[in-house]
């Protein structure tokens, strides 16, 4: 597990390093969700390839899902997979 140090600016802004975005392949205008798990801080790309998101709401029984919908399921199912923390190497999950 790599860790990145940063400083938290006197405007509440934090500079991700270069490495780190290279490494979550983030460019400008990405999209990120930010998590509280146990006082820690947990940084999620939210760049999500649509294919990926095919059945996710299943069939809802008003017709088609809302953007807002959509928007709200993209953020929870981010939440899970970063809370889903089973499959993970007992070595990469923070103490």
């Amino acid at each position: 597990m790599k860790v990145w140090e940063a400083t938290l600016s006197a405007k509440g802004q934090v500079t991700i390093p270069k490495e780190m975005r290279e490494a979550l392949d983030l460019r400008a205008g990405d999209q990120l969700i930010y998590s509280v798990v146990d006082g820690e801080v947990i940084l999620t790309p939210k760049n999500i390839d649509f294919k990926d998101l095919a059945g996710l709401l299943g069939d809802p029984p008003n017709g088609p899902a809302t953007l807002e919908e959509i928007d709200e399921a993209v953020v929870s199912a981010a939440g899970a997979n970063v809370l889903d923390t089973d499959a993970d190497d007992k070595s990469d999950v923070a103490a």
